[in-house]
């Protein structure tokens, strides 16, 4: 899914600076979430690295 920044509404002049959640994970910034049931290293770097995401995972559970 692409979103056109400029086709996002205006931001009211004195509202406080917003962060998407998942903005600073894409960027880098922060490490992925990953859920405490998984225990396989290998696995937990995968997901942290942005090469499996947990809806691969959890398959259509989690529609």
């Amino acid at each position: 899914m692409t979103v056109d920044l400029a086709a996002l509404p205006p931001t009211p002049t004195g509202a406080d600076p917003v962060i998407v959640p998942g903005l600073l994970t894409g960027l880098g910034i922060t490490r992925r979430p990953v859920p405490r049931w998984i225990t396989d290293p290998d696995l937990i770097a995968s997901i942290e690295a942005g090469l499996i995401e947990l809806d691969d995972l959890l398959g259509d559970t989690c529609a």
